[in-house]
């Protein structure tokens, strides 16, 4: 074995520690998702979770939080929820081999699924994501009277362009406070934040260098308090459904 002078080999061991730096991927927000319903007993610990994830300063995640109907016929009538975003969940159940639509369940990055009030596990697909290549975006934000127009601008890295990419829009809104009066939540008042009033396709990420520009508009409904709305843009796979990047902006009170 040739042995190298003391200095020469802490200059090849620095030189590797850069390169090796260089070659991770910078940590990135992530998206946690949580499928809810006020009409689920286990559903407001996950609520209460996602709450505090999207305060904690030592991770950076995107959260939103998808109202599914399909507790509705079963005493309460969650005042959050829609089809739509149960077709959602119903989507990733298939995608990912979950077995059954269930609440609360928690979908990171759109790669991975687990029960919404699982913390450390939670905080381990978390940081699991975070460390995977994934495209900048950056939101600029329009608001006016009725509407709101999210300008993104998006940058992917060569590691993801060959794949088929949308970015997607969320607006959500935080602070809601719900007086449930039936149902396995009956006579309780359910907090709930990170609500998503509507997601929207803003259009194809196109597999090409440099910065890419998309817009979408999104129409404000008028008991939506605009002090707590939000916008969220994340970058998704068509077919595996997974998140390659994401950011979130407030949208600024009048």
């Amino acid at each position: 074995m040739i042995k190298l002078p003391l200095l020469a080999t802490a200059v090849l061991a620095a030189a590797t520690r850069l390169g090796a730096a260089e070659a991770t991927p910078a940590a990135h927000p992530v998206v946690v998702e949580l499928f809810t319903a006020q009409g689920c007993s286990t559903c407001p610990a996950a609520d209460r979770l996602l709450t505090a994830l999207g305060k904690d300063a030592s991770v950076q995640v995107v959260p939103l939080a998808f109202h599914v109907d399909y507790w509705n016929n079963l005493g309460w009538i969650d005042p959050f929820s829609k089809p739509e975003l149960t077709r959602r969940q119903d989507f990733y159940v298939r995608v990912l081999r979950a077995g059954s639509l269930y609440t609360p369940q928690a979908v990171i990055d759109g790669a991975t699924e687990l029960v919404g009030n699982q913390e450390n596990e939670m905080r381990a697909a978390i940081a699991s994501a975070a460390a995977l290549p994934a495209a900048q975006v950056a939101l600029r934000l329009s608001p006016a009277a009725e509407t709101v127009v999210v300008d993104a601008t998006v940058e992917v890295p060569e590691s993801l362009r060959e794949r088929k990419l949308d970015l997607m829009v969320a607006l959500y809104e935080t602070g809601l406070e719900t007086p449930v009066k039936r149902g396995e939540n009956g006579g309780k008042t359910l907090r709930d934040d990170y609500v998503v009033r509507l997601l929207k396709k803003a259009g194809r990420i196109e597999g090409t260098a440099g910065p890419q520009r998309l817009s979408a508009t999104l129409s404000l409904g008028k008991d939506w308090r605009r002090a707590n709305l939000g916008i969220a843009a994340f970058v998704q796979d068509v077919r595996a459904q997974s998140i390659h990047g994401a950011a979130n902006a407030r949208l600024a009170a009048d």
